[in-house]
């Protein structure tokens, strides 16, 4: 390794952080992680403590730096790739005044209804106020309660004491890098969904008049750079914290949907990845910008914000369906890992749904666990199984729900493709992407060529690893990043099952269509 440059990545994610080394050129050399809570406090809430994030990027870095024997002298630079949406509240010094809103928290709705989209409103949006949103930012918050705008509503009149002591309202990878750096600065892509942001002719400012729509002001924010900027250097506290050295380039890096995009090498115009991670969805780099409220697809900023626009179709509760399965489904698990001779619970659900045959003899599922985003913008929906017989099984559970979310995926892909264009291929990137069983259900499924890229569970990682090495000069151009992403295996859908999924889709649009207003009278915060 003598002579080499390396870049340290983190992924900070909504159950863990990952640590990871890799060369200037994309290689990953060592990887580590750990892992903290997300906490809920009552339904529909979500929160974690922002230190649980700062000692997990201190602890891995120095274990990752310590297990690869790498020289800290020889680490060019430091990035990150974050969760999104995502609110830390901070005092003058800096200090957090309470837990974070997670994303996946959904307190807001009532509180966006209440002050933001009153009457009247088109599709439950107030007219007047949705032209300005797009207008200015090109999007809009969604009604679902999940946008920062309404956690810091929902703040001011639940706890207007911690409001009156907050200096700046940041995200999660906002803070780390203060914490580095003793700078306040957010990404262009974090920015944007924020929906605070002026996007006209890339200006990428916060805007007044919508701040003032969340009771706060442009001072009240961190500045807004490029995902390729540098934004400050490790500070002495911070080198000893992590293990580098003092003057380390920190580059600013991503939200994780624009780093994975990054990492699924699909960067250049038009074309489309599919991720499943804790969330996941569809999404690609596109020169146009546009966006279908309906649905709730549309485009924020990439990691390129010159030249590219990052369109999305985001769902909420993917991967993470598949840590209720473990956690709930599965039981005897050692005995399971004895019986399979494998390490891991998830390669366990890949030999018990290979047991099942495609359309798990009619069970669906429906991987709404919190609400969903694309394309149903709607924070009253919940999970379910459906069609349950006595015949069904463990097996044919856990086959529904890696099939159920293909299915989501799949309506996702339909609404993006009409937005943008078709595509006949995509890039598969996250924790899903490394099954095989899922890779080929996913092309079964959406009908779709799917590529399954190498080491896909470091995506998001690998992506700002590359856009940090392109900000220091070692890549030259934003689309050569695409050439240092390979393809592990390629999976053509089966035709045998064509007729049959394209059946279980029909059936799985229905279920919404047809329960929709059940869900709303179970789980709406007003019944």
């Amino acid at each position: 390794m003598d002579g080499a440059k390396y870049i340290l990545a983190h992924d900070m994610g909504t159950s863990s952080n990952k640590a990871m080394l890799v060369t200037i050129y994309g290689n990953i050399i060592d990887t580590t992680k750990k892992e903290y809570p997300l906490y809920v406090p009552q339904p529909g809430f979500a929160e974690q403590e922002p230190y649980d994030w700062w000692d997990a990027v201190c602890e891995t870095s120095r274990q990752v730096i310590k297990q690869s024997g790498v020289n800290p002298a020889d680490i060019v630079g430091v990035t990150f790739s974050s969760q999104m949406q995502g609110l830390v509240l901070v005092s003058k010094e800096g200090k957090p005044l309470r837990r974070a809103i997670s994303w996946v928290d959904n307190r807001g709705g009532d509180v966006l209804r209440k002050y933001l989209w009153t009457a009247p409103r088109v599709q439950g949006y107030n007219i007047f106020r949705l032209i300005q949103f797009l207008r200015i930012t090109g999007g809009t918050p969604g009604l679902a309660g999940k946008d920062i705008i309404g956690k810091i509503l929902w703040l001011k009149e639940h706890e207007p004491e911690t409001v009156a002591k907050t200096y700046k309202y940041l995200d999660p990878k906002d803070f780390i890098i203060y914490l580095l750096t003793g700078n306040y600065v957010k990404s262009t892509d974090l920015a944007v969904v924020w929906w605070l942001l002026d996007t006209r002719k890339n200006r990428n400012q916060w805007h007044p008049g919508l701040c003032k729509l969340a009771g706060i002001t442009v001072d009240d924010l961190p500045e807004v750079k490029e995902s390729a900027a540098i934004v400050g250097s490790v500070t002495p506290a911070a080198a000893e914290a992590t293990g580098l050295l003092p003057g380390t380039p920190v580059i600013n890096g991503a939200g994780d949907i624009s780093a994975t995009a990054l990492g699924s090498g699909a960067v250049e115009d038009g074309r489309m990845h599919i991720r499943i991670g804790t969330s996941g969805g569809v999404a690609g780099h596109f020169t146009k910008r546009k966006i279908d409220l309906v649905h709730y697809a549309g485009c924020i900023g990439s990691a390129y914000p010159q030249k590219y626009y990052l369109g999305i179709g985001t769902q909420d509760t993917m991967g993470i369906c598949l840590e209720w399965i473990k956690n709930k489904i599965i039981y005897h698990a050692e005995k399971l890992r004895e019986e399979y001779q494998v390490d891991k619970i998830y390669q366990i659900l890949d030999k018990l749904v290979e047991r099942v045959p495609p359309g798990a003899d009619g069970l669906i599922f429906t991987p709404w666990l919190y609400g969903e985003r694309c394309p149903l913008n709607d924070d009253t929906l919940r999970g379910g199984l459906y069609n349950i017989a006595l015949n069904h099984t463990r097996d044919h559970i856990i086959r529904a729900v890696f099939e159920g979310i293909a299915m989501n995926i799949r309506w996702a892909l339909e609404t993006m493709e009409k937005l943008f264009n078709p595509v006949e291929s995509l890039t598969f990137v996250g924790g899903g992407a490394a099954s095989n069983v899922w890779s080929q259900i996913m092309a079964d499924v959406t009908n779709h060529v799917i590529h399954q890229i190498s080491e896909p569970q470091q995506a998001a990682g690998k992506g700002v690893a590359l856009l940090a090495s392109y900000s220091l000069g070692y890549i030259k151009t934003f689309e050569d990043i695409g050439q240092y992403v390979k393809i592990k295996n390629t999976y053509y859908p089966n035709p045998a099952n064509r007729a049959l999924y394209d059946r279980q889709f029909a059936a799985f649009k229905m279920l919404y269509k047809q329960n929709k207003k059940w869900y709303a009278k179970m789980n709406s915060k007003n019944k």
